[in-house]
């Protein structure tokens, strides 16, 4: 694991000697907390748990992996370095690949967000529980002049983590997400210094082949199930499938053009995939929120939650 350390440190521009042993120093301490830890039995025995969804579905999204946390560090909400609350990992077959920690602080939701972690600027992002939203009933809100914005209530108090990600991030080691996670998944080659819109695009259609999807999506697919239209959902996963299959057959092969073609395909089936989300959406605020969602990974809209 340290070998991605010395990859993480170069993929980004560091100010002066001082910031990079402080970020080495950080980096070196996430991987000495991820261990040898590869598997949920191994994981659960040390006392971690898979964060999830509303009725029992585990995290997964695109570009944040999937988030174990141990329950004493979150209430205990600290941000010493070596004790992270959450460790990440990019579930491939039956192994559990480690990509990251999560460090977190439990603040007033009026409070601004930390911007540091030991000594090092970093970018925090922010988990607002919001009640009684209309369309919505309670979600995650991006602060409490959001969940206000879209008509809801906010907790008393928000949940600050920022991420020290342990594999080459384009976004750089503490960003928000990590775009290359779909293509490491996929066997497909990630993004290097700058993930663009499309390559984001691409990541979050490359997510739906193994069980990636936005938060919202997620939600959307379960009460599908409830109501017996997820269906729906089947063919243009089915095509992503089929298209990510082929794109690592002719990324394997050198065939850049095929591989070209095979993107602009695969851009053009995720937006079947999100026409069908949308369809069977119980609410036009779901579905707007999954758009909202959809921006944000792409980095149209800036957010600060999941």
């Amino acid at each position: 694991m340290r070998r991605f350390v010395t990859a993480v440190l170069g993929a980004v521009a560091l100010a002066a000697p001082a910031g990079a042993q402080r970020q080495t120093a950080i980096l070196e301490s996430a991987v000495d907390a991820l261990g040898s830890m590869r598997d949920t039995a191994s994981l659960q025995a040390n006392g971690w748990t898979v964060i999830g969804f509303r009725t029992g579905i585990r995290d997964l999204t695109p570009f944040q992996g999937q988030h174990w946390m141990q329950f004493q560090r979150f209430v205990a909400g600290t941000d010493e370095i070596r004790r992270p609350t959450f460790l990440m990992y990019l579930p491939r077959g039956d192994s559990l690949l480690p990509v990251g920690v999560a460090y977190t602080r439990r603040i007033a939701s009026t409070n601004p967000l930390p911007d540091r972690l030991g000594f090092e600027k970093v970018e925090w992002h922010s988990h607002v529980f919001c009640r009684n939203l209309p369309g919505e009933g309670s979600a995650l809100a991006d602060g409490p002049d959001d969940c206000a914005a879209r008509g809801g209530a906010s907790a008393p108090n928000q949940i600050a983590m920022v991420h020290a990600w342990t594999v080459p991030n384009p976004d750089g080691p503490w960003a928000h997400d990590n775009p290359a996670l779909p293509y490491i998944a996929t066997g497909l080659k990630p993004p290097q210094h700058h993930a663009t819109k499309e390559d984001r695009l691409v990541g979050i259609a490359l997510g739906e082949t193994y069980g990636a999807k936005l938060p919202t999506a997620h939600r959307i697919e379960v009460e599908a199930r409830r109501a017996g239209t997820a269906d729906k959902l089947a063919a243009p996963r089915a095509a992503l499938r089929s298209l990510a299959t082929r794109m690592a057959g002719a990324e394997r092969g050198g065939d850049a053009g095929k591989l070209a073609a095979l993107r602009n395909s695969m851009l053009a089936a995720w937006e079947d995939m999100a026409a069908a989300y949308r369809a069977v959406a119980r609410s036009p605020e779901i579905s707007a929120r999954f758009d909202v969602e959809v921006r944000q990974s792409t980095g149209e809209v800036k957010h600060k939650h999941m």
